[in-house]
């Protein structure tokens, strides 16, 4: 901050002296002087602030190249499962946000538009265990907001990367940025493509008993699946500078992908006696050509010179795909003589229209500021599965294996906060209200489920600062966490010859109350310690079907509590040397179940340590060394075994600084591979998961452009929260 004000003070200096009637001798001795004055800075990697801790990726070299569900992996506390699960602290149910706003997308579809998404094209990364009343409720872990890089500057300015990466497979990733931008508007366009094929393998052996503890049947199965990511993704947009207090902003994000998932599965499977008795082999193919795109309009008025300010914003997102799935079945006994074979196609059509409204005001006080708000949002979700039984090499359609479902959300919710700094103490209030109606429809089964919640949560942080060198910090809230809409769906679709997965209509929202303190020392040293308590947590279990040796994954409503305790160490340790350190630990403890089985699962103590060197060789050259330990942990029936990480990243500038040249080797070691075990009513079940993650990128970035830095006269909502953050 102090290398900012001087930076300002600087500029204000050369301000004033080109508008000096000084004579120009003067004016050439000013700047003469000035020139043998070196300005440098770069904000810190990580910055903890009052409510949340921000990850500046363009201070990361280790995730050039990646995508930004690959940069998710290098925050700090941050977990991110194959199927795109995002945990902080081993707790699930976070809310990714893209630029303050929610993406309202299952887990699977998220986790495919931020594989879609470029890391090179992302500023910074917010974490928000507790985030305030401004946002939504939805999200009992917190908020991860990704903040994409906008142009500052005057005149036409750019920038173009490009990535080579290769691992198992060969990928790479290239993007254009591009703007112009004057005293009256400012027009920017983007675009990104990525070409990503990846490897997944998972090893599973599976104990089936009845319900007296009797062996039905030992599987083990041998699975690998092969994705293929091609996506496009360009945006544009324009922002009018109306007047001296008024902007308008129009903006149009698109995303069109080929997707492709391949699985093949072996299937050994013995008897009560441990006798081999068949073996099969499994195929499933998945093609898919999904597309979206979001559209946003944002109108900010500054109502005087004192920071008064009116916001609105209007948004439309549309996501839509058309998944075609074929399985393939052949079995055969232990001589290999074949039995039988089966086949089946499942097409389906997904449809999700997201419509968001919010009116924000904030009025700055004396030494302090309010800040209140509307919003109203509603969604609706279209399902459309159809599955199909081939008999003698005709398709036949199953009408009790397909189902059409139609969702609608609709949630209404206005909120205030109040901050104020009174000398040595920071204190910031809030609360927000919410009022959601969610209805489901069944056309198949002709069924309507509907749900109305009216909600409170409220929030508050303090940080009180005794003297220069000590803070202490609080952070006290309320969440809840919605099931995401596929969730929700009864519709069972196949994952593997014996593994299923099916929606529960009847599930219920999650409601949390978080609390944690902390205390930091000179801005280096920071212990907090946080506490959870859930009602109706939602969880994925597996459960053995009724009267058959198959499994069905359905999502769940427990009872969970967990706690955490984190150490962090941030310092620069000699010249050119910087060290940013994690030590979390934390566990998880859960009761309750389904179908008259209650089971409780305290948990255990899991470890998690992430460090991060920075070295800096010379103004040209830096080398960032990043590991990562995962010791473990539970959730409910699952526990996750340990897995460590490392990786190198060496940095070139050229070109006065404008171009970079990257080399990034990932997961050195290929160590990312674990063990999973699952025991639940009569099942036990162990997997061993592979990660093939190791891989060497190249990255090369160029900014062109002339440029002078300017300041933002327009913002959209979450940019005046990261004002109001002091993140400018």
């Amino acid at each position: 901050m102090q290398k900012l004000l001087l930076l300002l003070l600087v500029f204000g200096l050369l301000q004033a002296t080109a508008q000096s009637p000084i004579r120009d001798t003067t004016r050439k001795d000013t700047a003469r002087m000035l020139k043998t004055i070196t300005i440098t800075g770069s904000k810190s990697p990580i910055e903890r602030r009052l409510d949340r801790t921000v990850v500046n990726l363009d201070q990361n070299p280790a995730i050039a190249g990646a995508t930004v569900l690959e940069a998710l992996q290098h925050l700090p506390g941050v977990q991110v499962t194959p199927d795109g699960q995002v945990s902080i602290n081993g707790k699930a149910g976070v809310n990714v946000y893209i630029d303050g706003k929610p993406t309202y997308l299952s887990a699977a579809d998220l986790a495919a538009l931020l594989s879609s998404m470029a890391a090179a094209d992302i500023q910074r990364i917010e974490i928000m265990t507790n985030p305030s009343a401004r946002y939504d409720a939805s999200g009992t872990a917190g908020i991860i907001n990704i903040v994409k890089k906008k142009n500052h500057k005057t005149g036409f300015n750019g920038t173009i990367n490009g990535s080579f990466i290769q691992g198992y497979y060969a990928r790479y990733n290239a993007g254009f940025t591009g703007s112009y931008k004057n005293d009256k508007v400012n027009l920017f366009f983007s675009d990104t493509y990525t070409d990503n094929k990846t490897l997944f393998g998972r090893n599973v052996t599976s104990d089936i008993q009845d319900i007296n503890g009797r062996l039905l049947t030992k599987q083990a199965s041998a699975n690998k699946t092969i994705t293929i990511r091609r996506t496009d993704r360009p945006t544009a947009g324009i922002d009018w500078y109306a007047s001296a207090r008024s902007t308008l902003s129009l903006s149009a994000t698109g995303g069109i992908t080929t997707a492709s998932d391949a699985t093949l599965s072996g299937l050994d499977e013995t008897s009560t006696q441990y006798i081999p008795a068949t073996h099969e082999n499994f195929t499933s193919n998945t093609h898919d050509h999904p597309y979206n795109y979001t559209t946003t309009f944002q109108w900010v008025q500054q109502l005087d010179t004192l920071g008064r300010a009116f916001t609105v914003d209007l948004d439309y997102s549309n996501f839509t795909n058309h998944p075609v799935q074929t399985n393939q079945g052949a079995l055969f006994d232990t001589s290999h003589n074949f039995l039988s074979e089966t086949g089946a196609l499942l097409t389906q059509h997904r449809g999700l229209h997201i419509y968001s409204a919010q009116a924000d005001y904030t009025r700055p006080m004396k030494n302090g500021r309010w800040e209140g708000g509307l919003k109203s949002s509603y969604v609706k979700i279209n399902n459309d599965n159809s599955y199909y039984d081939e008999v003698n090499g005709v398709d036949l359609f199953d009408s009790a294996q397909s189902d059409y479902s139609l969702n609608t959300e609709q949630i209404n919710a206005a909120y205030a906060t109040f901050e104020h700094d009174y000398k040595k103490l920071e204190a910031k209030a809030g609360i927000r209200v919410e009022q959601a109606t969610i209805i489901g429809k069944d056309n198949w089964k002709r069924t309507t489920l509907t749900q109305r919640y009216f909600q409170l949560f409220p929030t508050l942080f303090l940080n009180y600062k005794p003297d220069a060198s000590n803070a202490i910090l609080l952070r006290l809230g309320r969440r809840t966490e919605r099931p995401d809409y596929s969730e929700e769906i009864p519709f069972r679709r196949p994952l593997t010859p014996t593994l299923f997965f099916q929606g529960n209509p009847n599930l219920r929202p999650d409601l949390s109350w978080h609390g944690e303190g902390g205390y930091t020392w000179k801005n280096t040293l920071t212990i907090t310690a946080g506490v959870d308590i859930d009602h109706d947590y939602l969880r994925t279990i597996p459960y053995i079907d009724q009267g058959d040796t198959t499994i069905t994954r359905r999502p769940t409503n427990v009872q969970a509590q967990s706690w955490n305790i984190d150490l962090t160490f941030t310092k620069q340790l000699a010249k050119g040397w910087s060290a940013d350190n994690t030590l979390s630990l934390f566990r998880n403890s859960f009761a309750g179940g389904a179908n008259g089985y209650w089971n409780r699962a305290p948990g255990r103590v899991a470890v998690y340590l992430g460090i991060s060197n920075h070295f800096l060789i010379d103004h040209r050259l830096s080398v960032e060394l990043d590991g990562e330990y995962d010791g473990g942990h539970q959730l409910i029936t699952s526990w996750f075994g340990p897995y460590y990480l490392v990786n190198i990243a060496v940095k070139r500038t050229f070109g006065k600084g404008r171009g970079s040249l990257t080399l990034v080797a990932h997961n050195l070691l290929q160590s990312e591979d674990h063990d999973v075990i699952d025991k639940y009513q009569g099942l036990y079940q162990y997997s061993s998961v592979h990660y093939y993650t190791r891989y060497v990128s190249l990255n090369v970035q160029y900014r062109f452009g002339s440029g002078k830095l300017t300041r933002m006269t327009t913002r959209s909502s979450s940019q005046e929260e990261q004002q109001r953050a002091g993140s400018n």
